[in-house]
């Protein structure tokens, strides 16, 4: 458990360390920039046990309604994470938080205006979600829309 901070910050640190000028351009762009990364990588050597890739998910406001979405999403990710896995096999996802949509989402109908942000169902959608991404693990980073739903839950 400890040992996570530290991966996150050697990934920023590497991420840093690593960057340029140069414009990623847009997405269809990204298999091609990811192929001349890796060749790059290995011409200085290739990948060993301490290399590794963190993907960055931004604020997901999951809405249960549109999850084919979500998957449409995720299938993007899935082959970089792939690639991650064969060439030094540490790959690792973080969220930034923001997991479910801040309005109600048709979720509960016995309570209607029920935000969908926060409630046990967000966040169990919201791990299957992140669990689905080709076994690789993940952490959350909370966010305030995280705490919304924390009414259904006596304190």
């Amino acid at each position: 458990l400890r040992r996570r901070p530290l991966l996150l910050l050697r990934a920023a640190a590497a991420a840093a360390a690593t960057a340029d000028d140069k414009d990623r351009g847009t997405l269809d762009d990204a298999e091609s920039w990811l192929d001349a990364a890796v060749q790059d990588q290995e011409k200085k050597g290739g990948f060993d046990s301490s290399s590794f890739m963190v993907g960055i998910l931004g604020d997901l406001h999951i809405d249960p309604r549109k999850m084919d979405d979500y998957y449409e999403g995720r299938d993007h990710w899935l082959p970089i994470l792939e690639r991650a896995k064969k060439a030094h096999g540490n790959a690792a996802l973080v969220s930034l938080g923001d997991l479910g949509e801040s309005k109600n989402c048709d979720h509960n109908p016995t309570v209607p205006s029920e935000l969908f942000a926060g409630t046990t169902l967000c966040h169990e959608m919201a791990a299957e979600f992140l669990g689905s991404f080709g076994g690789v693990p993940y952490e959350v980073i909370g966010g305030n829309h995280d705490l919304e739903g924390v009414d259904e839950v006596k304190t």
